[in-house]
């Protein structure tokens, strides 16, 4: 098989994912090359996906669009390599750019969990890439590591190797060898038989208990036990201060932990007594299905801190939340766990965060208020990837205002990654087919049994159910997208209602609309726009303060080189956008960006904020019109061309 380079990844990934024919051009200029550069990749190209029942074809003046002729043959290719970030070379895989970052780092924590080291030679042959290679990765691979507070230390004859406090090397151990789902890491370093031990060991004492954790929760739960095992195999102890065991002293999680290590002790002649708070702190912070562990004092105090958290949304959105009592339920079960995982210092990376920022985008406003405010309670401060969690159970609250009871095909849902994450589902297909649906049950994987199938039209999974082949069965992302409403209204052979699209010219200002800015940095162009929306008293100072304070929360890039910076708070009147489009793509955080949006959306047209927001986000992005608003378009070609995407 061929090898599949970076920037090959990235035209496969731009010309599935789009809608119709794409030009060279366009391409060339989201990934900074020239055309010539993308006509020979796509010669390149085609050689390895005419082996996978796919091909790039090119139509003149109309540009490049993939063709798929074997879905069969080509979507196990796509899902692999491509949509996984994965590049193919003979029988092994490698990666390129970011993704060999993420190998070095994998390695060296595959050596740090059994406590070995690793030479550069050796490390250099296991990826295929040269010595001076990776030399020239090392430093970016310092600065990422060096953000768990760890540090790699290098010995000429001792090698490579990943140094640091035990509590912060476990937890980066489970980020990156565990979090990503990679079954065979997990499988090729714990024994078969010890997981199937650990896990019968781990449910007999959460059901004894009655603590009924999510199917993620419980499998990250048995790969921290695995973790701290291997650990402490290899003599590796964890300390804890006094303050720290008085707050696990008297948990009910801390008799379930201890009767966990008990059994390990009896069945596997390991002691794991020094880990008892450790594991019990992993028991506090995994998310679970139901509330009815958490006592009286604990619940209250996250209800009063709700009370002022929807007071606040009202006050800077005008969205009423407050007869809402599922969400204040499912937001008080989510933040029993979610600030203790803060206060514990275990942050979680959220796999799903970018789906969530894209698809709800209100709802990810409202988390990023409300974790502001949390935050000012609290002193606790909430990162991107637990403000993206806490926007699922918005997204459900509002979703369930359109919400139409009734309905004709009887759907299931089945969902591996909580309730959250299964009732913004639910509620996302009532809210589009309330008419047409009724969702009968969400259920997990574990409860899952195919005889379920005679009772329903259709199975919707975000899992994979292992050896059921149904045409019932439609497999989604955890976070349901517009393509996957799409592809259960293609079942149901029905359409889907358009909302009506919006008056551009009154609130896209014609000067706000700047072209071929040279500015170098992300700063530089909040403080350019943001202070010419302010001399032109599109927004005042506390509107111009909100946009650097929501920036700040998390990351407003959306790649394929857009940011649309928002103000978490804004007493304006009426409602007006900003375009600027720099002549060079700058980093914005994480990301390149070279056309900013900043919306500044009044309190009282919240709800026209996410419409905007999705049709900005298909046209420019889904439909890669960004590449023409860099080079061609103009005010009045950008506010046409904008104006047919209806959500």
């Amino acid at each position: 098989m061929n090898l599949l380079n970076k920037r090959e990844v990235e035209i496969l990934h731009l010309l599935r994912n789009s809608n119709g024919y794409q030009t060279g051009e366009s391409i060339a200029l989201l990934l900074e090359v020239s055309s010539r550069t993308i006509r020979n990749d796509i010669k390149q190209l085609n050689v390895t996906l005419e082996e996978h029942g796919a091909i790039v074809v090119s139509r003149k003046r109309l540009g490049y669009e993939l063709e798929i002729n074997k879905d069969d043959l080509f979507e196990p290719f796509y899902e692999k390599y491509v949509s996984k970030g994965l590049h193919v070379a003979g029988n092994s895989s490698t990666s390129t750019g970011s993704n060999v970052e993420e190998e070095i780092i994998r390695k060296l924590l595959m050596n740090c969990l059994n406590d070995t080291s690793i030479t550069q030679e050796e490390l250099a042959e296991s990826l295929f890439i040269s010595l001076s290679a990776l030399k020239s990765y090392l430093p970016s691979i310092k600065e990422i590591v060096g953000k768990f507070n760890l540090e790699i230390i290098s010995d000429r004859h001792d090698g490579m190797k990943i140094t640091g406090e035990e509590d912060k090397i476990r937890f980066c151990l489970s980020e990156y060898l565990f979090n990503a789902k990679s079954t065979d890491v997990y499988n090729d370093l714990f024994p078969e038989n010890e997981i199937a031990l650990l896990k019968e060991i781990t449910l007999h004492a959460l059901l004894k208990h009655h603590l009924k954790l999510t199917d993620v929760a419980l499998v990250n739960f048995i790969i921290h036990i695995d973790i701290t095992i291997k650990r402490l195999l290899n003599k590796r102890i964890l300390n804890y201060n006094l303050k720290a065991i008085e707050r696990l002293k008297d948990t009910k999680e801390l008799i379930v932990v201890q009767e966990i290590i008990d059994e390990i002790q009896s069945k596997l002649n390991i002691s794991l007594q020094t880990e008892v708070f450790y594991i019990t702190q992993h028991l506090l912070a995994s998310s679970r299905l139901s509330g009815s562990s958490m006592n009286t004092k604990e619940y209250r105090r996250i209800e009063d801190m709700l009370q002022d958290v929807i007071v606040e949304i009202k006050r800077k959105t005008s969205i009423d939340l407050s007869e809402d009592t599922k969400l204040k339920e499912g937001l008080i079960l989510h933040l029993s766990v979610a600030l203790k995982r803060i206060e514990y210092k275990m942050n979680i990376r959220n796999e799903v965060l970018n789906s969530i920022k894209n698809n709800y985008p209100l709802a990810f406003q409202l988390a990023a208020i409300a974790s502001n405010k949390i935050n000012k309670m609290t002193n606790l401060r909430i990162d991107e990837n637990e403000i993206g969690y806490i926007a699922i159970h918005f997204g459900v609250a509002l979703e369930k205002k359109g919400l139409n009871q009734q309905g004709m095909k009887k759907v299931m849902i089945v969902c591996g990654s909580g309730i959250a994450t299964a009732s913004l589902i639910r509620e996302k297909i009532l809210n589009y087919y309330g008419h047409q649906v009724s969702v009968i049950e969400t259920i997990s994987l574990a409860e899952f049994k195919e005889e379920m199938l005679n009772q329903v039209d259709m199975v919707v999974s975000t899992v994979p159910i292992p050896h059921l082949k149904s045409d019932k069965l439609i497999m989604i992302n955890p976070i349901i997208s517009n393509k996957d409403l799409l592809i259960i209204q293609n079942r149901m052979r029905n359409e889907a209602s358009h909302i009506d699209w919006i008056t551009y010219r009154n609130i896209f200002k014609e000067d706000l609309f700047i072209k071929n800015l040279s500015l170098r940095s992300r700063d530089d162009v909040l403080d350019y726009v943001t202070t010419l929306m302010e001399e032109k008293n599109y927004i005042d100072r506390q509107t111009k303060e909100s946009i650097y304070e929501r920036e700040n929360m998390a990351s407003t890039e959306l790649g394929n080189l857009l940011a649309i910076p928002h103000p978490l708070d804004n007493n304006m009147a009426n409602t007006a956008i900003a375009v600027c489009i720099l002549n060079k793509p700058i980093t914005w955080d994480k990301e390149k960006v070279q056309v900013i949006i900043v919306l500044s959306v009044s309190k009282k047209e919240q709800r026209r904020w996410e419409v905007l927001f999705k049709q900005l986000y298909r046209f420019l992005i889904e439909d890669l019109g960004i590449a023409k608003l860099i080079s061609e378009y103009h005010y009045h070609d950008f506010l046409r061309k904008l104006a047919k995407y209806k959500e």
